[in-house]
């Protein structure tokens, strides 16, 4: 029981540690401006979106992971997949094909920063194909 108790006094501890990431929405200038590109290119009654940053943050945390989410009518997240990225020179890029007309789909790009620099993690992502486009 007194290990339970430690147990707990330490998970929460441990969770801020972690730190969350903040996430910033692209806008058609904000992406210009740090140096991502979102292209959008029609596929018969599909549309795919790649989404392209730089390797490093502004505050140097590398590209980690990138994904694509797809939201319901009413904003509700409806699926989310994350690819892991590897540790290279390349451009990160996420890429997603949509083809429902009564959702959207979103593209994202984590950097992930380690030690003294975890709270400068952050996400940049593209919150709808369909806000974009338009």
């Amino acid at each position: 029981m007194k290990n339970l108790i430690l147990l707990l006094i330490f998970i929460p501890a441990f969770c801020f540690a972690t730190g969350t990431l903040k996430e910033v929405f692209l806008s058609h200038v904000l992406a210009d401006k740090l140096g991502f590109s979102v292209n959008l290119k029609p596929e018969g009654s599909a549309v795919v979106i790649k989404l392209k940053g730089p390797t490093n943050s502004p505050s140097g945390c590398p590209a980690s992971r990138s994904g694509v989410f797809l939201l319901g009518k009413n904003g509700e997240e409806l699926l989310v997949y994350i690819t892991e990225l590897e540790k290279a020179n390349s451009t990160p890029k996420a890429v997603g094909y949509y083809t429902s007309s009564e959702h959207t789909m979103g593209v994202f790009i984590d950097y992930i920063c380690t030690g003294t620099k975890t709270f400068q993690s952050i996400r940049y992502s593209v919150q709808s194909i369909n806000a974009w486009g338009s």
